[in-house]
């Protein structure tokens, strides 16, 4: 299969964060809808930001928009072995056959999260064990997708809509949002493990294939400029802070994959952090309409599990 040229959604072009350390990124207070300024002509940083719902006093749910831009993403196939976490940001490897029994499928497409929790967490914690070498996995969240026909994804409807494929490209967490999320799900374990080595990493496949409806494309981390990175904070509403993501500026420079025709027993290993010195930090993606696959058979559907990864034997106590 031949590269694919599509459009993508990206922040708007926005100045870099004056933080001597994009690893340890504190929340910026002024982000109310009245500090919004021209970007090119700020002479204090204002942080892109996103909000649950307007209200009265913040009458403003972004002070940002997504542009979009043509991208070529190449297909990935006859090359998947030779991507690895560390170097490029992304991994495509086999996921066991037998891992998705048809009532784990049932519970996944009907919302039973306990259910999910018992009979599929334990798996992927294993895999991810085993993919990379770490000794604790704690998985704390999951997001079931499958795209709505009546949904114009064209029009980009629903680009921050959590049940329908992505389209804006992102990472989900930025490093302050994810060493919060350590400290809300490891209590206090946080502390010591955070002097070890820690990582985010979603662990994504479809439910139904091969894939050719809207498919994840991933970005290589070794063209994506540090400029081009920028935390944004997220609202419920008003100013309370529920966590930061990750806003990504386009580049021609930026190179993209695909696993071209994937099927539920290959996954996509998605890197959103990374505490180690050296390595690929994250990986910007997005889903992506094939100009190929147009009129596909039936519409995505996939599940992204998201995983704290530990390596306890780098930590001193």
């Amino acid at each position: 299969m031949t590269a694919a040229t599509t459009t993508m959604l990206f922040m708007e072009p926005w100045p870099p964060e004056p933080s001597p350390n994009n690893d340890s990124i504190i929340p910026s207070s002024s982000n109310s809808a009245s500090d919004k300024t021209n970007a090119s002509s700020q002479k204090a940083y204002e942080r892109p930001y996103l909000r649950g719902q307007p209200t009265p006093a913040f009458p403003e749910t972004t002070n940002f928009t997504n542009t979009a831009h043509t991208v070529t993403v190449h297909p990935a196939r006859a090359q998947r072995d030779t991507f690895t976490l560390d170097k490029h940001g992304f991994a495509f490897p086999s996921f066991p056959s037998d891992s998705l029994s048809q009532d784990v499928l049932a519970s996944i497409r009907n919302g039973e999260k306990e259910v999910v929790e018992e009979r599929y967490y334990p798996i992927v914690e294993a895999f991810v064990k085993k993919e990379t070498g770490a000794t604790r996995v704690v998985i704390f969240d999951h997001t079931y997708r499958k795209r709505d026909p009546e949904v114009d994804m064209e029009k980009k409807e629903n680009a921050y809509k959590r049940g329908q494929p992505a389209t804006v490209v992102h990472c989900d967490q930025s490093p302050w949002g994810a060493e919060r999320r350590v400290h809300r799900h490891l209590g206090t374990e946080a502390e010591r493990l955070l002097k070890g080595r820690c990582q985010i990493v979603n662990v994504w496949r479809p439910l139904n294939g091969p894939i050719y409806d809207w498919p994840l494309a991933v970005m290589d981390y070794q063209t994506l400029s540090p400029s081009h990175i920028h935390p944004t904070n997220l609202y419920s509403k008003d100013e309370e802070l529920m966590g930061q993501t990750v806003g990504i500026n386009h580049s021609p420079e930026q190179r993209w994959y695909y696993l071209e025709e994937q099927t539920p027993d290959e996954a996509i290993l998605v890197k959103i952090w990374d505490n180690k010195q050296d390595v690929a930090k994250l990986c910007a993606h997005c889903s992506f309409q094939h100009p190929d696959f147009r009129k596909a058979e039936a519409p995505r559907e996939s599940i992204e599990v998201r995983c704290l990864v530990f390596y306890e034997g780098d930590v001193e106590d």
